[in-house]
C-alpha cells in the first residue's frame, strides 16, 4: 500500500542516515512470518527502536523484548521486528542488519482508533423561547483534529479543539419545531482520518400560548463557542421600509469564548457564464491575465440560472458571523451582526453578468462582465471593480494566540504585481479587520490600482431605503460619473453633503445614479452608512494618509437603473470604495520589489440612530432636542466603566456604563440654562480601570 510505502521510507532514510552510507539493505517484501528468514551472518548490531507513538511493545523474531524507545543488541544479518500499540494497527518488517554498527529504527504506526466522544444536555428539554446548554467532548489517542456538533441535519458550531460548550437556543433555528424531538449528534475526527461520534435525542418544548413584544431574556449560562444568529423578519419592500424598527431581542449574558472558523459550501444559483470565458493578457499592466466574456455568444445560449456549489469560509464569534468565498474574488461574502440577524452586506440571490467592469479602451475588450455577486471585493490591478472578483483565490487560516482567527486570501500569478487580503476576526467583538498588502516582485517599477469595494444593504430586506446616510467627514466630493442633469459633471466639484439646497447624504433626495470621490482625496479617517429607519449601517475605519481614496454610489432613487442589470428579484444595494489612490483616475506606483499594506477596521453599527464620530473602538450620534443633548455610543466590545461628557459652560457630567455591541450606551442628558446653543463637545469612554476607550472632542450643534 501506499501508506506502508511513506513509512518504509522514513525509517529507512533514518537508519542509513545512521549506518553512514554502509550496506543498508531490506528485502522489498517482508516475510509473513519467522520461520522464512534468511541465515544469519556472523556479529552484532547495537539497534535502537523508537517508532512512533513511543510505547509500543517491541518483538524481535517472535520474542517480546519490552516497550519502545529500546536499544537491543542483536547478531548481524535478517530481523522480523512487530510492534504493537493500543489504538495501532499492528506492525511488522524485517530488516537486514551489518555487523558493529548502531542503527536506529523509527517507522509511523497506523492510527485506527476513532475518538472517543461523549455528548450531555445540562436537561433533556430545550425550551423554546430559552437556551439549553449542550456539551460535546472529545478524546484520541492522537489528537482530534475537527470536532462538529449538529442538530439533525443542520451544523451547529465545528472546531478545531476538543470541547465545545454550545447555548442551544431553539426559537433561533429556522428550521427547528417547537413540540418534536430531534438528535443531536457530535462528531470528531482525528488526524489520520478516524471518526467518532456520540448521539443525543433532545426533545424541543413548546411554543410559548402568547409572546410579549419583548422575548424573555435568556438565562445565563458558561462560556459557549458559538451563537446562531436569530432568523432575519420577514423580508421588507425596498421602497417602503416600515417607520418603526421590531423590537430587538434582550441580548444574552453568554460569553463565548474563542473564534470558530469552518469550511463548508453555499449553493447560489449561477447563470451558465463560464463557459463563455477566455483568458486574454493585458499588456499594459506587464501581461496580466484577464478572463473575458463573449457576450454574442453568452446570449445567445439563452443562459438561466443553475444551482452551484462554491465553498464558503465562515468564522463566528459572539457578535458577528463572517463568511468568505474564495471561488469568486475571495471576496467578503456577509457581514452577520448576530444582535439582530441581518445581514450587513448585499446578497445578491443569483451570479449574474452584469455589462459593467473595466471599460475598453484602454482595457481588454469583454472584460466588462462584472459579477454583482455582494459582499466586499477586492478591485486590482485597474478601476471599475478589477480583473479579478471573478477568479478563484487561494486561502489559508491561522488561530492567533487570543483565540482570534485570520483568514489569508492570495492571488496567484507571483511573477507581476499580485495581492494579500488578511481578515481577521478577533474573540469578543463587533469589528474584523482587512490588510491588504500589495507586492511588486519585478525588478522595474510597477502601477496599480486597489479599491475594496463594499456592497451595503443594512437590515433585514436586502435592499437600501430612502432614509439611508452616507458618512464621509469631508465638505467636498468630485463627480466621477452621473446620470443627474441637475448635478456637476464628471470630474467637477459637488458641495457635499447639501449642494444646491439638496441634501445628497440621504438616499431619498437622489434621482438618478451618482458615484463621488472624497475631494481632493480622504479625510476624517472613517466613512460608511446608516440607515435610521431600520437603525442599522456599517463603517470603515482606515488610515486615510496611506489609504487615500473614498468613494461613494448608488444606483439613485426616483430614477434609478434597473435591477435587471444584476439581480432577478429586485434586490439593491449601495457602494463604498475604499482606494489606495485618490479617485479612479489615479495610479499608486510601487518601486521595484515593494510592497505596501494597511490595516482598516470594520463593523456594523446599530441602535445609535446615526454616526457624528466613529473611530477603530466606537461609534458616536449626538442628537439634540427639546429634552436635551442625546448621546449614543457604539461600542465594538463590551465595556464596562463611564461616559464623561464635556459640554461648554457647564460641569463635566458622568454617567455609568455597562454596555456593549449588543446594548450601545444611549442617554439623554439634561443641559444647564448656560449651555449655549453650539459649542465644542467632548464624550469620553473609561473602562473600568480608568483607561479611554473612546474620545470625541469637537463642535457640536446643543440645542
Amino acid at each position: 500500500m501506499q501508506k506502508q510505502t511513506v513509512k518504509r521510507l522514513s525509517w529507512l532514510a533514518v537508519l542509513c542516515l545512521v549506518a553512514l552510507a554502509t550496506a543498508c539493505t531490506f528485502p522489498s517484501t517482508p516475510p509473513s512470518a519467522p520461520d522464512r528468514l534468511p541465515a544469519r551472518t556472523g556479529g552484532v548490531t547495537r539497534l535502537i527502536v523508537a517508532p512512533n507513538p513511543d510505547g509500543a511493545q517491541v518483538a524481535v523474531d517472535g520474542v517480546v523484548r519490552g516497550s519502545s524507545p529500546l536499544t537491543l543488541t542483536l547478531t548481524a544479518g535478517d530481523h522480523l521486528i512487530a510492534l504493537s500499540a493500543a489504538g495501532y494497527a499492528p506492525f511488522s518488517e524485517t530488516i537486514t542488519l551489518e555487523a558493529g554498527l548502531e542503527a536506529t529504527y523509527a517507522p509511523d504506526l497506523e492510527d485506527i482508533e476513532p475518538p472517543t466522544v461523549t455528548l450531555e444536555s445540562e436537561q433533556p428539554e430545550a425550551p423554546w423561547s430559552g437556551q439549553v446548554q449542550v456539551r460535546a467532548a472529545a478524546r484520541d489517542n492522537a489528537g482530534v483534529v475537527d470536532l462538529e456538533l449538529a442538530l439533525a441535519e443542520r451544523t451547529l458550531m465545528v472546531t478545531d479543539g476538543e470541547a465545545i460548550v454550545f447555548a442551544l437556543a431553539p426559537a433561533t433555528l429556522t428550521d427547528v419545531l417547537p413540540g418534536r424531538t430531534y438528535t443531536l449528534t457530535a462528531t470528531a475526527t482525528d488526524a489520520a482520518g478516524n471518526i467518532g461520534q456520540a448521539f443525543l435525542p433532545i426533545l424541543i418544548g413548546p411554543e410559548q400560548a402568547a409572546a410579549s413584544a419583548t422575548p424573555t431574556p435568556l438565562p445565563a449560562a458558561t462560556p459557549t463557542d458559538s451563537a446562531t444568529p436569530a432568523p432575519a423578519p420577514p423580508t421588507a419592500s425596498p421602497t417602503a421600509p416600515s417607520p418603526t424598527p421590531s423590537p430587538r431581542p434582550t441580548p444574552s449574558p453568554t460569553r463565548p469564548p474563542a473564534v470558530t472558523f469552518r469550511v463548508t459550501q453555499v449553493t447560489i444559483p449561477t447563470y451558465g457564464y463560464r463557459p463563455f470565458l477566455r483568458s486574454v493578457t493585458d499588456p499594459t499592466m506587464g501581461d496580466y491575465e484577464v478572463l473575458t466574456l463573449d457576450r454574442a455568444a453568452y446570449e445567445a445560449s439563452g443562459p438561466r440560472p443553475a444551482p452551484v456549489n462554491y465553498t464558503l469560509l465562515v468564522l463566528e464569534n459572539r457578535y458577528l458571523r463572517l463568511s468568505i468565498l474564495p471561488d469568486l474574488g475571495g471576496r467578503i461574502y456577509e457581514v452577520i451582526f448576530k444582535p439582530t440577524g441581518h445581514n450587513e452586506l448585499y446578497r445578491n440571490p443569483v451570479i449574474k453578468p452584469t455589462g459593467w467592469g473595466p471599460p475598453s479602451p484602454p482595457y481588454p475588450a469583454g472584460a466588462n462582465w462584472w459579477l454583482a455577486a455582494g459582499g466586499i471585493e477586492w478591485c486590482f490591478p485597474v478601476e471599475e471593480h478589477g480583473y479579478d472578483w471573478g477568479k478563484e483565490w487561494g486561502y489559508n487560516s491561522t488561530r492567533l494566540p487570543d483565540g482570534g482567527v485570520t483568514v489569508s486570501l492570495f492571488t496567484g500569478d507571483y511573477r507581476r504585481p499580485y495581492v494579500m487580503v488578511n481578515v481577521t476576526l478577533p474573540p469578543e467583538a463587533a469589528y474584523f479587520t482587512v490588510q491588504p498588502t500589495i507586492i511588486n516582485p519585478t525588478a522595474a517599477p510597477a502601477r496599480v490600482k486597489w479599491w475594496a469595494n463594499a456592497m451595503l444593504a443594512p437590515g433585514s430586506a436586502n435592499a437600501p431605503g430612502p432614509e439611508l446616510r452616507f458618512i464621509f467627514p469631508v465638505s467636498e466630493m468630485t463627480v466621477h460619473s452621473t446620470g443627474d442633469p441637475s448635478l456637476p459633471g464628471p470630474g467637477q466639484p459637488l458641495a457635499w453633503p447639501v449642494h444646491a439646497g439638496r441634501d445628497l447624504s440621504r438616499l431619498g433626495n437622489w434621482g438618478q445614479y451618482l458615484g463621488f470621490f472624497a475631494r481632493p482625496a480622504a479625510t476624517g479617517d472613517y466613512m460608511g452608512v446608516y440607515d435610521p429607519t431600520v437603525e442599522e449601517g456599517m463603517l470603515r475605519v482606515y488610515p486615510s494618509s496611506v489609504a487615500r481614496g473614498a468613494k461613494g454610489f448608488a444606483m439613485g432613487w426616483s430614477q434609478p437603473i434597473g435591477p435587471e442589470a444584476y439581480t432577478d428579484d429586485g434586490s439593491g444595494y449601495v457602494e463604498l470604495h475604499g482606494g489606495l489612490a485618490p479617485t479612479f483616475d489615479d495610479w499608486h506606483q510601487l518601486p521595484p520589489a515593494a510592497s505596501i499594506s494597511w490595516t482598516e477596521t470594520w463593523y456594523p453599527v446599530a441602535d445609535i440612530g446615526g454616526v457624528t464620530y466613529a473611530s477603530a473602538t466606537a461609534a458616536l450620534h449626538l442628537t439634540p432636542g427639546q429634552g436635551g443633548l442625546r448621546v449614543a455610543l457604539f461600542p465594538v466590545r463590551p465595556v464596562r466603566g463611564e461616559v464623561r461628557i464635556a459640554l461648554p459652560d457647564a460641569a463635566p457630567i458622568a454617567k455609568p456604563a455597562d454596555i456593549s455591541p449588543a446594548l450601545p450606551f444611549d442617554e439623554v442628558i439634561a443641559l444647564p440654562a448656560t449651555v449655549p446653543a453650539q459649542g465644542e463637545v467632548t464624550v469620553t469612554l473609561l473602562d473600568a480601570q480608568g483607561r479611554a476607550v473612546f474620545e470625541y472632542r469637537g463642535p457640536a450643534r446643543l440645542r
